[in-house]
């Protein structure tokens, strides 16, 4: 957890120290937001239909913190962390779900959480509306390219080679 806490610190610091002069991996941010909040709708459809009858829970903590490149995404979109419980093991559930789902907005998951699809989820979103499913997929991979930017952008203009291990607790 320290180990976490550290790295958080780092890229919070580097965003301090290099404010403007990552106005373009800010403004990345907000488009990755931007695409998620489109597919949001989408995702909560399924997950509604699937998780609830679903009889071992795939949301565990460990899943549950940032890694490096969703603590550049989160403070470049200025939003702080939420407060995590030290004594929550790995395997049990995440500490963020409720009876409900998840109490973090989607937009603002770990990247881990909010791409992985179990099987029924995801056999349930390929069966339904195609072209719903095909803007889905489009969609998603656009994210995943601009976020790609946005941490290469992050790490040019910080000079920093920072580690790609954050969520390891």
């Amino acid at each position: 957890m320290k180990k976490w806490a550290n790295e958080a610190h780092l890229i919070e610091t580097l965003f301090k120290e290099h404010g403007a002069g990552l106005l373009q991996v800010k403004t990345m941010a907000c488009k990755i937001r931007d695409g998620i909040n489109q597919l949001d709708s989408f995702v909560q459809q399924g997950a509604i239909a699937v998780c609830p009858s679903c009889e071992k829970v795939c949301c565990i903590n460990r899943h549950g913190y940032y890694d490096c490149e969703d603590l550049i995404y989160i403070y470049a979109l200025g939003l702080k962390l939420p407060v995590y419980k030290e004594c929550v093991k790995d395997t049990d559930p995440c500490q963020f779900l409720s009876m409900y789902g998840c109490i973090i907005e989607r937009s603002i998951r770990p990247f881990r959480c909010n791409w992985y699809f179990c099987n029924p989820l995801l056999e349930y979103m390929e069966k339904g509306p195609q072209r719903q499913y095909r803007q889905f997929v489009n969609q998603f991979h656009e994210i995943i390219e601009l976020r790609a930017e946005m941490i290469k952008e992050f790490l040019i203009k910080t000079g920093q080679a920072v580690k790609h291990n954050a969520g390891n607790v």
